[in-house]
């Protein structure tokens, strides 16, 4: 794929933007500990600094993402002979009159192109820990408790490590896209071949690819995973301190997280009765994802009796219950065999 799509140079500019990652990581990592660790706050415009540094580079990374798949789109169309494109045409015309969710025609002039989300394969992390550096920042500007801004840091410490050592996307981008489509570049098949070929990846292309739910969906789900990350970070203080900040931190990060949480799994429901059909209902992280959002559901209703006996720490528990329950919604996609599995 090398002569096609220049993936030297996105991996030689990413190991640099990774080290860049790493050491707003390690900063972050030393500079929470220190002032989470310390009576008095320590050097709090360099803990300032690191995060909007961490920022910083996390959105040059996005950008380079967004180079990568501008370079897919436009050098990866999925291209047929003619003959061969009549022939699929007239075997599209008939299957879509069979089908409630037709493939559109093949059109020769203008092939069909990859418009890949940003959020896939181990570019996910990519953006879910973004996401957690904008929201630690705008925590860290709203609250002046100097070991609440330490724990944001060394959160943001975690969750780059974390990506650097299990889901490094810099190093291997998109390994299972480029394993799909690579056979349809790397060979000469024969016209049958490169039909049936053709069928298994532009099928892909319209309901997952390119669909349209993927540039919302997925999205919304990892920015309220993000919040979720503030909210137990926010929790864990409430259960050692009565600080009504942070728990007006938590609560608003809260309501942004059950928000962004709602309206994903709402503007998913179409795309998995598109895709999926009606079996979508069973999917073991459709059961997960609607026990987290009930978790939320009851932790922001307590917080209606937050000034009664026992619901301040109960309030608290609730919020790393739900950031538990996010955890395990999400590694429901490993560990349990459904649609949304990953390999």
């Amino acid at each position: 794929m090398e002569d096609l799509i220049p993936m030297e140079t996105f991996k030689t500019v990413g190991s640099l933007l990774l080290g860049a990652l790493l050491a707003v990581g390690g900063a972050s990592g030393l500079w929470g500990a220190v002032n989470l660790l310390s009576p008095r706050p320590v050097a709090e415009r360099l803990s300032l600094g690191i995060l909007v540094a961490g920022v910083g580079v996390f959105l040059l990374g996005f950008f380079w993402f967004i180079w990568l798949h501008y370079q897919i789109y436009l050098h990866l169309p999925l291209v047929l002979p003619d003959e061969v494109a009549k022939w699929l045409n007239h075997y599209l015309s008939n299957l879509n009159q069979k089908s409630p969710y037709g493939l559109p025609l093949y059109n020769p002039s203008s092939p069909p192109r990859y418009i890949l989300p940003l959020w896939i394969e181990n570019e996910k992390y990519y953006f879910w820990f973004m996401s957690y550096a904008f929201m630690a920042l705008y925590a860290h500007r709203r609250l002046s408790d100097h070991r609440f801004r330490g724990a944001l840091l060394l959160g943001l410490a975690i969750q780059i490590g974390i990506m650097a050592i299990w889901a490094n996307p810099f190093a291997r981008p998109l390994p299972r896209f480029f394993e799909e489509i690579s056979p349809w570049f790397n060979q000469n098949l024969a016209p049958m071949a490169q039909l049936g070929l053709f069928m298994r990846l532009y099928s892909k292309m319209v309901f997952y690819y390119n669909a349209e739910y993927m540039w919302f969906h997925p999205p919304l789900l990892f920015l309220s995973y993000a919040a979720i990350s503030v909210v137990f970070i926010c929790s864990l203080f409430m259960l050692f301190r009565r600080q009504m900040a942070i728990e007006a931190m938590s609560y608003s990060m809260a309501k942004l997280a059950f928000f962004l949480l709602t309206l994903g799994m709402l503007l998913g429901y179409p795309w998995a009765l598109k895709a999926w059909g009606p079996n979508w209902w069973w999917d073991p992280k459709i059961a997960a994802s609607i026990m987290m959002w009930v978790i939320f559901s009851a932790y922001l209703h307590i917080r209606l009796y937050i000034h009664r006996r026992w619901m301040w720490h109960f309030s608290a528990f609730l919020g790393i219950l739900c950031f538990g329950a996010m955890v395990f919604t999400f590694l429901a996609s490993f560990f349990f065999p459904g649609q949304h599995t990953m390999q």
